[in-house]
């Protein structure tokens, strides 16, 4: 089985006047923009450097270890491949932003290829390690406008009329990648090629029912493997392409897991069973949730985490008991209102079938050749809910 790696292997050589990019060097600039460039890639659009500069200078020793992520080191393989093709490392890179803000709910990055030809290439970073960052992802289900998708729309803006884009991201980085399209300047929009989304979820109606977003479809091309589950929150009212992965689950929004061949993915036909059966449980838990609802229970959830005062999920696992025993203090101090309210919704969620779901991820677990996570436990069986009321639409 082969993957990006493997791509640059065999087509490394060829240029992009050679071989116009294609979806496989989109996932491939998609990823680019998870590795930490502090110190390397300026922030300005007129400092550039070339991939190749930017590996010679990369200390990976440096990188502060909060901020590696769960693909550090195929991150650290791809640059390294990356400089040494002729078809990447000519790149020029520019405009890196990468800010966390766990007040705001923000976690937002993004880093601009220039190739060859002048065109730009945005790349929108997906969900890291930070508690922040998680956090946003949740606020999408109620929520337009998150502090990140803002960031995306109004780093777009900053780009010339005249310039030839193309705009891409993975996991959240695809959300932000397609919002920003949507919503910044029309002058901008004109000038966009297409978009690349590569399994991140998708919107709430109020976005997805407007006309900048219909007479954006058309210029989006979406990705998810077999076995999607992020990339299929939500609504986008794109017709997915559907890629083979070497992993199995969740594990599968993995992009390096991701099955090429040559230029091309390798496709399959339908999700599996798994992702359907999983996604219909989840649309079904939103579906009885209005927003307010959503709302209480992901602050709710997320005050809780926030309460052990650290900054990302490894710094939780690496300080356990002082971290648990700060959430479980949180846990008792919530209001009595919004403890009912999660509750009951988390209650509501089991009924749905939660349990399934926790089987199917531990089973994605015991089939992995990544080192498997700690056991999922199934939550205790709480008191039968209360009916949750919903607000009627006048």
């Amino acid at each position: 089985m082969s993957n990006i790696l493997d791509y640059l292997d065999w087509r490394g050589d060829l240029s992009f006047d050679a071989d116009p990019l294609n979806n496989v060097d989109a996932l491939i600039l998609a990823q680019l923009s998870y590795i930490v460039f502090d110190g390397i890639v300026s922030e300005r659009f007129d400092e550039q450097i070339s991939i190749k500069d930017a590996y010679a200078l990369y200390k990976p020793e440096k990188v502060d270890e909060r901020l590696v992520f769960f693909s550090f080191d195929e991150d650290m393989k791809l640059l390294k491949k990356l400089a040494e093709t002729e078809r990447f490392g000519n790149i020029e890179l520019c405009g890196y932003v990468n800010r966390v803000d766990s007040k705001e709910a923000l976690q937002f990055s993004a880093i601009t290829c220039v190739l060859p030809n002048g065109s730009k290439y945005i790349s929108y970073r997906g969900t890291d390690g930070t508690i922040a960052g998680w956090k946003e992802d949740f606020n999408f289900s109620f929520m337009t406008g998150t502090p990140a998708q803002v960031c995306a729309t109004k780093y777009l803006d900053s780009f010339s009329p005249t310039d030839t884009i193309y705009v891409g991201g993975h996991s959240k980085g695809s959300n932000l990648a397609i919002y920003a399209s949507v919503f910044c300047k029309e002058k901008i929009a004109d000038r966009i090629g297409r978009v690349f989304a590569f399994d991140g979820p998708g919107f709430r109606e109020d976005v997805t029912e407007t006309e900048r977003y219909k007479k954006m479809i058309g210029r989006i091309t979406a990705i998810v493997p077999r076995s999607s589950i992020i990339g299929q929150l939500l609504n986008s009212h794109v017709e997915n392409k559907i890629v083979l992965s070497s992993e199995h689950g969740i594990l599968q929004h993995f992009a390096y897991s991701w099955q090429v061949l040559g230029k091309h993915f390798e496709c399959a036909d339908t999700l599996s069973k798994s992702s359907t059966f999983i996604n219909k449980v989840l649309d079904q838990w939103f579906s009885e949730l209005d927003d307010d609802t959503r709302q209480i229970v992901f602050d709710s959830i997320f005050d809780v985490i926030e309460a052990s005062d650290k900054e990302t999920l490894k710094d939780i696992r690496e300080h356990k008991l002082s971290s648990y025993t700060a959430i479980l203090s949180a846990i008792s101090k919530l209001p009595p209102e919004r403890w009912k309210t999660t509750k009951d919704a988390l209650s509501l969620l089991g009924e749905t079938g939660f349990e399934k779901i926790l089987e199917e991820l531990e089973k994605a677990a015991r089939n992995t050749k990544l080192p498997s996570p700690p056991k999922l436990p199934v939550p205790p069986k709480l008191p039968t809910p209360h009916v949750i009321h919903h607000k009627t639409e006048q």
